[in-house]
């Protein structure tokens, strides 16, 4: 499978925002990853739907949208409308993921379900024919001051078994960085979202650092 950087606009210096979606343009990255936290799932507030609408009008790059909300099956709607090329629901934060999941193929969206750090993998089995992408935490999500979580990577190769042959993308979220972003590759990992690592100093250097790491 392709390797892809999802940059976190999270992470981003929203004061300079459409200087530094040109950057990442220009380094040929493809995907925007999106947080959207509701204060309630995650301690933490940040981004919704008009944001995402803003930023569709402002970059070519696919927004990768990762709901981190209680009941996500409320805002869906909203968020595909709002311009969401993929969406990834908790599995622990909704008891009707199937239905989300149904939800966000129906409107021709990549549909992915996101495990936190203590959430069984072989809880998507029965969701596997289903999905797009499986989004594991490194970190646990929403909490500020953390450090990639190693004992992740072993949780990165078991979801990989898990898949089997089927085409699902495997995307590992928090703390990622050029020292650890190869490991994650080994373990089966091909989408690697970063947010402060990138956006801090040169980000095309910090692009080229997180490349070299995975070539």
């Amino acid at each position: 499978m392709q390797n892809i950087i999802a940059p976190s606009v999270f992470g981003a210096d929203l004061g300079n925002l459409k200087e530094q979606l040109t950057i990442l343009e220009q380094n040929n990255i493809q995907w925007l990853h999106v947080d959207v936290m509701d204060g309630h799932f995650v301690e933490k507030m940040a981004f919704g739907p008009d944001h995402i609408r803003m930023l569709k009008k402002m970059t070519s790059l696919k927004l990768d949208v990762h709901l981190m909300v209680e009941k996500p099956e409320r805002i869906l709607d909203a968020v595909m409308d709002a311009g969401a090329d993929m969406v990834t629901v908790h599995q622990e934060s909704t008891a009707r993921l199937a239905s989300c999941i149904e939800r966000i193929k129906k409107n021709n969206k990549k549909a992915g379900v996101v495990l936190s750090p203590a959430t069984d993998e072989n809880s998507l089995k029965y969701v596997l024919d289903q999905i797009d992408m499986i989004l594991l935490m490194t970190i646990n999500p929403g909490e500020a001051g953390q450090s990639f979580h190693p004992s992740m990577l072993d949780k990165i190769r078991q979801t990989r078994e898990l898949c089997g042959a089927r085409d699902i993308q495997i995307e590992v979220d928090g703390g990622i960085d050029n020292t650890n972003i190869a490991l994650c590759q080994k373990a089966g990992a091909n989408v690697f979202v970063s947010g402060g690592f990138i956006f801090r100093g040169d980000i095309a250097q910090n692009i080229a650092a997180l490349n070299e790491q995975l070539n």
